[in-house]
């Protein structure tokens, strides 16, 4: 069965945007028999090496793994912020090793300030050349995330184009669920009677053979059960390409259940999917 690890900012509802998440993502992981967490910059108090070590030691002291540590960008920020944001990265993989995580999530950039979708197709193409660099310096893998949020990569074909032209060694692809247009909650919106269109699986169908990790949007927005995303249908996508990499659960709520509600039930649901 796929590994399973659970992303430690789902807590932020309970913990705020702060290491809390990372070490009741952590205790939630024992919990649940799961194989670990992944994490986000934001979560990190600080980059000290000695901070970090400690941090690692506490999670995998419990029996916890690492997974990836994802890289907040702000998709409302125009491509000029790249640089910037390169720099966060670069930084951000020079201080992987004191936490033993070989891996960085990367997401690209929102289509703003009157940039068309091309400028920034290729403002994001050349950020990921150049962070490639610097992860390749330091045995980092780097996964392109697709996001929506009005930014690109959005779409199957996004996804597929921008791995072929960026065509780093270092490359990989993490497939988020619920971040492809046409889900209903890929831009923070929807309702409880929404479903994903089917440009959503059919993105999914496209890329799916090209992930190494996929991260399941879960949004709870009833209460009892996932609407907005068929699991059922996107769990026989993935087997059908033999896909056996990790499963990230990702809870963004959109009803009333708390992050340590919701995510046993993910957890639970998924590997009963998975079974058959």
């Amino acid at each position: 069965m796929n590994p399973i690890y659970i992303q430690a900012l789902s807590l932020s509802d309970r913990f705020g945007n702060s290491e809390d998440c990372i070490y009741a993502a952590a205790d939630l992981a024992r919990q649940l028999h799961v194989e670990g967490i992944d994490i986000e910059d934001r979560l990190l108090s600080s980059y000290e090496p000695n901070y970090l070590k400690e941090l690692a030691y506490s999670i995998t002291s419990r029996g916890v793994n690492f997974g990836y540590c994802g890289l907040r960008v702000d998709f409302q920020k125009p491509i000029s912020s790249i640089a910037c944001e390169i720099n966060r990265a670069k930084t951000l993989i020079h201080s992987l090793q004191y936490l033993g995580i070989r891996s960085i999530r990367i997401p690209g950039n929102g289509v703003v300030n009157n940039h068309s979708f091309e400028e920034t197709f290729e403002a994001v193409i050349d950020k990921f050349c150049v962070i490639c660099q610097c992860a390749a310096q330091s045995g980092v893998t780097v996964y392109l995330h697709n996001h929506n949020h009005g930014a690109t990569p959005s779409t199957g074909d996004q996804v597929i184009k921008m791995l072929k032209r960026i065509n780093s060694p270092v490359l990989s692809y993490v497939l988020d669920t619920g971040q492809f247009q046409g889900s209903p909650g890929a831009s923070g919106k929807g309702n409880s009677t929404k479903i994903a269109d089917n440009q959503l699986y059919e993105s999914i169908e496209i890329c799916a053979s090209k992930a190494e990790i996929v991260r399941a949007k879960f949004y709870f927005a009833n209460d009892i059960e996932e609407q907005w995303l068929d699991y059922q249908r996107i769990v026989q996508i993935l087997k059908s390409t033999n896909f056996d990499g990790p499963i990230s659960i990702v809870y963004e709520p959109r009803g009333n259940l708390l992050s340590t509600e919701a995510l046993p039930i993910a957890v639970t649901y998924l590997r009963d999917l998975l079974k058959h």
